[in-house]
């Protein structure tokens, strides 16, 4: 969504005006608002309107008869939005309510390739409204920037553990850790590996309502760093890759440290044991590409079907790093470059 331009469309009897800053100063950062409006019936909603001006908020006065009920707004707002669709240069379309009226409106939009944000108040706001937009914005009922308080804890790092209550997940199934696990398991490539930025990506897309922020973390990587059932593995400037834990312990590193994990059984299949001689044949088996770079996708591939596994994540090495990691002769020979094995 960056440098996108952008239509803020406020229910603003909704909403209100508290949390407008933050919200205007939050999506500033995806990129230029060239549309600002807010929807009422200004001869009643008197309260706010100097600071809609301070905003550069455009106040839209829809005057609300006896019988025009309290939709008469909602329709405005729609009617502007389909308009703009066709009319204006706007990429991203942000959905101020916390009414679920709108999803119509959110599947339009975004069913014209247009992104779609919604934001609202926490305590109301419906499942169906979140899972409807690209990305929800929980509006905070102060003007204060949001800061770790007894409502929204910080995890303790220290156990690694994921914090639930940050997040509007419709059931228990559906907490953080869930939607963590899940969005890597559907990020994850042949090598077992998920980048950095397509997760991200991912865990918005499952549940719009994240924000890594709210946790009390400073950027995404952060996030998952402190998470026990996941490794990020750092790679050039700021690229980074993230795998699935499948163990309570850390793989060892070094081959002297291999034998009583084998002995160990585990929950997968074919993993009572490996061949003798399994690094000689992945390394034979490596060699026999004539090339000093393989792409990660064969090297797994190879590697796993010697180890006895249809994937390599499935195995005691689910990545090649950790593969590379638990055998000097493999990382004497052949280290990990991107999605690459390459020759040293």
């Amino acid at each position: 969504m960056n440098d996108s331009n952008i239509a803020l469309l406020i229910d603003y009897e909704n909403v209100g005006i508290e949390s407008m800053q933050d919200l205007v100063e939050e999506i500033a950062g995806i990129g230029r608002i060239i549309v600002k409006r807010a929807y009422a019936d200004w001869s009643s909603q008197r309260k706010g309107q100097e600071r809609l001006i301070e905003l550069g908020i455009e106040a839209i006065h829809n005057y609300r008869s006896p019988k025009s009920g309290k939709n008469s707004c909602d329709i405005k707002l729609t009617i502007d939005a389909v308009e703009l669709l066709h009319s204006a240069k706007v990429d991203t379309f942000v959905i101020v309510s916390s009414d679920s009226d709108f999803v119509p409106l959110v599947n339009h939009l975004r069913g014209a390739g247009k992104n779609v944000l919604g934001a609202g108040r926490k305590d109301v706001t419906s499942t169906t409204m979140v899972k409807s937009c690209d990305r929800y914005i929980f509006l905070s009922p102060k003007t204060a920037p949001v800061k770790p308080s007894n409502d929204i804890k910080k995890p303790i790092k220290s156990k690694g553990t994921l914090s639930q209550n940050t997040t509007t997940i419709a059931n228990s199934t559906n907490s953080l850790e869930y939607l963590l696990i899940k969005a890597v398991e559907a990020t994850l490539d042949e090598q077992g590996t998920a980048l950095g930025t397509k997760l991200a990506q991912t865990i918005t897309r499952l549940d719009p309502s994240f924000n890594y922020k709210q946790l009390g973390y400073r950027s995404f990587r952060e996030f998952l760093q402190s998470q026990k059932e996941i490794e990020v593995t750092v790679r050039e400037g700021t690229d980074f890759t993230v795998s699935i834990v499948n163990d309570e312990n850390i793989l060892p590193k070094k081959n002297s440290d291999l034998q009583d994990l084998i002995s160990k059984p585990t929950q997968n299949v074919n993993s009572e044991h490996l061949p003798d001689n399994w690094e000689s044949m992945i390394v034979s088996s490596w060699q026999k590409n004539q090339k000093d770079t393989i792409s990660g996708r064969s090297a797994a591939a190879q590697a796993a079907e010697i180890l006895g596994f249809r994937r390599l994540r499935d195995s005691l090495f689910p990545t090649l790093d950790k593969l590379l990691q638990s055998s000097d002769k493999l990382s004497s020979i052949w280290t990990r470059n991107k999605n690459y094995i390459v020759k040293k």
